[in-house]
Formats: structure tokens, C-alpha cells, sequence
């Protein structure tokens, strides 16, 4: 599996920062905790200014992390931090943004019904920062998070372009 790993990307070190946070909590230091949180609500409110609208997909990663965080301070989902530390470090490490994946099968978010397959290639396709037809994956409309949030509509496009390519249906290809 190809790493996502960018480290030219100024975003990206802002997850990376996130993380290690995330991480400073875990260790046993809360303050790291409080810290991650107010990094997330400045990325949140520095995303909304930026692209305008609470819709955009950047935004609703972000807003949708910080509530994630502030949910974890109660002290009966205080687990919940080890699952957004994992989660960012995907993120770093591989490019996979299971945030951007599961909102983008909100229904203001999605334009096909929300059907096995959709779930399936959604959540199974790989990262897209692995693609090669990906330079640059951070930051702006074309995030990684951001691209990661449209992966299943990625692999629907690939998979018609095969197919016109091949003229025929994946499952009748010779390999």
C-alpha cells in the first residue's frame, strides 16, 4: 500500500499537530486534550471564513471532528479519544479520513441512494492520496479529507471508464 505521507503540505501538518496532541492526552497529560480541541475549533472556523459556507465538505469534516472531541471530554466516552487518535494517524500515515468517508453518505451530501454498494465502495475503495492522478492532496477544495469524502463517486468513475475503455462489463474481462 502506497503511504500518504506529505509532508510539503502545510495541512498536513496541522493533522500532524492534532495528533501528536491527541497523543499528549493519551500519555496522560489533559492539557493535550484541551489543546487539540481549540487547534480544531480555530482549523473549523479558519475552514468556514475560507470556503464560505458551513455545507462545504472541509468545513463539516472539521466541525464534525471538533464535536467528536468535545463529545469525549464526557467522562463516560473519554475512549472516544484513542478512536480520533487512531483516526488522525490513518489520516497521516495512509491518506484513509473515515470522517470524510462517512459524511459524505449524508443525504445533503450524497447524489446516489444509499445502497450496499455505495457502502462498499465508500468504505472499502482505497485512499485516494494514493492515486496517481492525485499531486497534491491537502489544503483548499481538494483536501485529502475533502477528496476522501467523494471516494466512492472516484471508483464509480473508474470503474464506467474501464468498462468504456474495455467495452464490456468488469465481470467479462479476461485479466
Amino acid at each position: 500500500m502506497k503511504l500518504g505521507i506529505m509532508p510539503k503540505e502545510l495541512v498536513w501538518w496541522g493533522w500532524l499537530l492534532t495528533a501528536a496532541l491527541l497523543v499528549t492526552g493519551l500519555a496522560g497529560i489533559p492539557a493535550g486534550f484541551v489543546a487539540a480541541l481549540a487547534l480544531l475549533l480555530v482549523k473549523t472556523l479558519f475552514y468556514w471564513w475560507k470556503l464560505g459556507r458551513v455545507g462545504a465538505m472541509g468545513v463539516q469534516i472539521r466541525l464534525s471532528y471538533t464535536l467528536v472531541l468535545a463529545l469525549c471530554f464526557i467522562p463516560q466516552l473519554h475512549w472516544l479519544f484513542w478512536l480520533a487518535a487512531a483516526g488522525t494517524v490513518a489520516l497521516l500515515v495512509f491518506g484513509y479520513c473515515l470522517m470524510g468517508r462517512t459524511l459524505s453518505l449524508l443525504p445533503w451530501n450524497r447524489a446516489e441512494p444509499l445502497l450496499l454498494d455505495l457502502l462498499r465502495r465508500t468504505f472499502l475503495s482505497a485512499p485516494v492520496v494514493t492515486h496517481e492522478t492525485v499531486r497534491s492532496a491537502c489544503g483548499g477544495l481538494n483536501g485529502a479529507c475533502e477528496l476522501e469524502s467523494r471516494v466512492a463517486s472516484f471508483h464509480a468513475r473508474a470503474t464506467q471508464a474501464k468498462v468504456s475503455l474495455h467495452n464490456q462489463p468488469p465481470y467479462l474481462q479476461i485479466p
